[in-house]
């Protein structure tokens, strides 16, 4: 039987877990307000009423709807960061063997272009398995709500990026991507509720891995 989880690394992986999961929700819920006053303040642009009242309580719920959804991404990605760092950590002090995992590299992986693709992925479905009391050959089989998680995660990415890239060759360039109004705008929504789906999945991910490794303090489910 390997060593157990100390109390304060357990205190401080839910502590984390709890933050990413309220942000989250709270990102979720800004996001939710922010689609239909973007679209609102859209039409009174259009209609030309730039000084009427309706035009400012639109652009003031899209200000404070887009700030809120800024502040709980930063928070989030934080607590996530720390969370991810730390739950890989737990699994390494408790000498499970086999672990191909490395809190650091986890963590850095996010922001290496191409390893960002596939490596926090696959950290993740190891990270999922260990944690649930799999063995290491058991380390890499599939989970559906971890899938789930990244293939909304990418999906959401692919449809923004398209939509902001183009946006910004036909701002700063000379060349010109026509697309309709309503195409780029469904790809943009699209992609919002691609992005709300992944933390939607993701704070049930990080509840249900921090829940199955505090299961892990009594090493009722860690074996050598």
């Amino acid at each position: 039987m390997q060593g157990q989880i100390a109390p304060r690394d357990k205190a401080r992986l839910k502590a984390y877990s709890i933050v990413t999961q309220v942000a989250a929700v709270g990102g979720v819920l800004s996001c939710v307000a922010l689609v239909p006053a973007s679209i609102g303040m859209q039409q009174v642009v259009r209609s030309g009423l730039y000084r009427s009242p309706q035009f400012q309580v639109w652009a003031m719920t899209t200000g404070f709807a887009f700030i809120a959804a800024a502040a709980f991404f930063i928070i989030g990605t934080i607590a996530f960061l720390l969370w991810f760092h730390k739950a890989i950590a737990n699994l390494r002090k408790i000498g499970l063997s086999g672990l191909t995992a490395k809190p650091l590299w986890a963590v850095a992986s996010l922001f290496v272009p191409v390893a960002q693709l596939f490596v926090p992925f696959a950290t993740m479905r190891e990270l999922w398995n260990r944690s649930h009391g799999e063995d290491e050959y058991q380390a890499g089989a599939s989970v559906g709500t971890v899938t789930t998680w990244w293939t909304c995660l990418l999906t959401g990415v692919l449809l923004v990026t398209v939509v902001t890239v183009t946006g910004i060759i036909n701002l700063l360039t000379p060349f010109k991507i026509m697309t309709p109004a309503l195409l780029t705008i469904a790809f943009m929504l699209a992609g919002i509720v691609f992005w709300c789906a992944a933390a939607g999945y993701l704070a049930l991910i990080v509840r249900r891995i921090t829940t199955a490794q505090d299961s892990l303090i009594d090493g009722k489910s860690i074996f050598a």
